[in-house]
């Protein structure tokens, strides 16, 4: 009987321990994740801006459609490090609908093209027969789940190259993510899900990151009803492996539920708008998107700045 107590009381201990630890770990990455998503408003708004202006010379078009979808990139990895928290809570919810697939799936092979090709390795985009232009998809958590493994494979491989393929049976994805990286040891295999779990160290040295990439990419997969494995050969690579259940969408029902009404401006009287905030980059970024429009914006830097002015703006919307 005193076993059982002293062995239940470690256990409660123990549990404590763990939800201290998991709630301390929350806290630091919702506060983070506020400070990180200040600065890369900025990034990502002025990218859009500029990746919309048509006086801009194709070649740094390009330019602008990478820091654009890089900032989109850092962006998803601060809300997955949330997302996970939601999934263990059951808080976070699916919002699937129409997603262009085939032109998605481009857009992330010349992202890791240029990623690959800044290391020296190759990358490889395999589609394997007739994919369909649209499925029906939450866009924003698959995108998240290709990233995370198509990010891992180009950063732990140091020669030969990366190839994504891609097949869609009966409305069925299959892909696959195979690198020449170093391969993970069979220890390691059992426990690469498992959240903060890394490779042992290796030829490569230190294993860089937080180990949540692919947990987050597992814990995805498997909330949207699909599966992720992975095999591997120490010093030669790894495929992972994922299916999911993407169903393709009828080109009628593509064409009116994907086409997005171009910005032009609104009808009625001139609208006034006051626009608070104490970065001057964030206020700047809000002009530039509302005065095109047609709207007259008006800025203050503080909360007390907006309180002497509002009455003499008079605004329609702060």
């Amino acid at each position: 009987i005193e076993s059982h107590r002293l062995t239940d009381l470690a256990l409660q201990q123990a549990k404590q321990a763990a939800d201290q630890a998991s709630l301390a770990k929350t806290r630091y990455v919702s506060t983070i994740s506020h400070e990180l998503r200040t600065p890369l408003n900025s990034i990502i708004g002025y990218a859009q801006l500029l990746d919309e202006d048509d006086t801009i010379p194709p070649h740094r078009k390009q330019a602008v459609s990478v820091i654009r979808r890089g900032g989109d990139h850092l962006l998803g990895l601060i809300e997955g490090t949330l997302d996970m928290a939601r999934i263990e809570s059951g808080k976070l919810a699916l919002d699937v609908k129409p997603m262009r697939f085939t032109e998605g799936l481009d857009e992330l092979a010349r992202m890791f093209e240029q990623q690959a090709a800044s290391k020296g390795i190759g990358f490889a985009y395999e589609p394997q027969g007739k994919l369909p232009p649209v499925v029906r998809a939450d866009e924003k958590r698959l995108r998240q789940v290709l990233i995370n493994v198509l990010g891992n494979a180009v950063k732990f491989t140091r020669a030969g190259q990366v190839t994504l393929r891609v097949s869609h049976r009966r409305d069925m994805a299959h892909i696959e993510v195979e690198d020449t990286g170093p391969g993970i040891a069979a220890a390691d295999v059992e426990r690469i899900f498992e959240p903060f779990a890394r490779a042992s160290e290796g030829a490569q040295g230190p294993i860089p990151g937080t180990g949540l990439g692919l947990t987050i990419s597992k814990m995805l997969t498997d909330l949207m009803g699909g599966e992720m494995t992975v095999s591997s050969t120490p010093g030669q690579g790894c495929v992972f492996r994922m299916r999911l259940f993407l169903p393709a969408v009828r080109a009628e029902v593509a064409q009116r539920e994907l086409t997005r009404p171009q910005r032009t401006g609104y009808l009625g009287p001139r609208q006034r708008i006051l626009v608070v905030d104490n970065e001057e980059v964030d206020r700047e970024l809000l002009r530039q998107v509302l005065v095109p429009l047609g709207f007259e914006v008006h800025t203050a830097a503080s909360g007390h700045a907006c309180l002497a002015v509002v009455a003499g703006v008079a605004p329609q919307a702060v």
